[in-house]
């Protein structure tokens, strides 16, 4: 076997196991750098640089695939690098030197907290503090299915981010409190939280899939009247509460656990129908 095909799998053995990657995208995935090696005749991925990647790229741009595809190569292609740069393999690679091209972009969705209130009317008890946790931390989906009773000290969460980043939020003391009755309940003394379904512990008190709890959530959302809900919604109404609340980009940021301001303000939509205001305010 070729290194590249090795680490190859590798980085999608990491994205099944820990981010529960439907099998679907798995093998999109795999579909993706397997062309890329096969196309560029590259053997490991410290082959990768600029100029192979741009050629690459050139070529496909010139057989006429779409933009919202080439995003895809590229962000596929750019997760695969990044995680082996984690690893602590050399690539000589400026992400910043690729083109993203620009593809029609569907609004961002964000709720209130009213109406996540709402929402948590038609929520079971493991549902409700799922929800209720993504949303005052902005948690990642595959970050809360994982999430075990030794990350928690208290009100904090410490835990292993996107990008391998080890990250700490806080959970309000009421959630808490309500997390501690679910725990005792279900006699979850460690391991994973969420290895309760329909009141009943999984086998071998392991969490339900990614897309299992994907669907449960949608579902919860549909009947409270909020129809194409998807997890990431959550982590931008966490974004967005805090900034209605007067929270800085730069402490969002921080809070997020982003590497970039650029990142961060795409979370952010507290400023729709306020921009007249904000000229007042700084205004002579």
């Amino acid at each position: 076997m070729l290194k590249i095909a090795k680490q190859i799998n590798e980085y999608l053995a990491y994205n099944k196991n820990i981010y529960q990657i439907s099998p679907n995208t798995i093998k999109n995935k795999h579909a993706i750098l397997n062309q890329f090696a096969s196309d560029t005749k590259i053997t490991s991925v410290e082959e990768i640089n600029n100029h192979i990647y741009n050629i690459w790229l050139r070529a496909k741009i010139i057989n006429l695939v779409k933009p919202v595809s080439i995003n895809v190569y590229n962000s596929t292609i750019f997760d695969f690098i990044k995680f082996h740069q984690n690893e602590g393999v050399e690539i000589v690679f400026n992400f910043n030197l690729v083109p993203h091209y620009k593809t029609t972009v569907s609004p961002r969705k964000f709720y209130t907290n009213f109406e996540i209130l709402q929402i948590l009317e038609y929520a079971d008890e493991c549902e409700k503090l799922i929800i209720t946790i993504m949303f005052e931390t902005g948690m990642r989906i595959a970050e809360i299915v994982n999430l075990r009773v030794e990350n928690f000290e208290y009100n904090k969460i410490s835990f292993v981010g996107k990008g391998n980043k080890m990250r700490k939020v806080y959970i309000s003391v009421k959630t808490l409190k309500k997390l501690q009755v679910y725990l005792r309940k279900y006699h979850i003394w460690n391991g994973y939280v969420w290895c309760v379904l329909d009141g009943v512990k999984t086998l071998n008190a392991t969490p339900p899939s990614i897309n299992t709890v994907r669907n449960r959530l949608q579902k919860v959302f549909e009947a409270a009247g909020f129809k194409g809900f998807y997890p990431h919604a959550l982590r931008h109404s966490f974004a967005t509460n805090l900034q209605k609340k007067g929270a800085s980009v730069i402490e969002i940021k921080e809070m997020m656990g982003h590497s970039s301001i650029a990142t961060t303000e795409r979370y952010l939509h507290g400023f729709d129908n306020r921009l007249e205001g904000l000229f007042k305010k700084y205004q002579d």
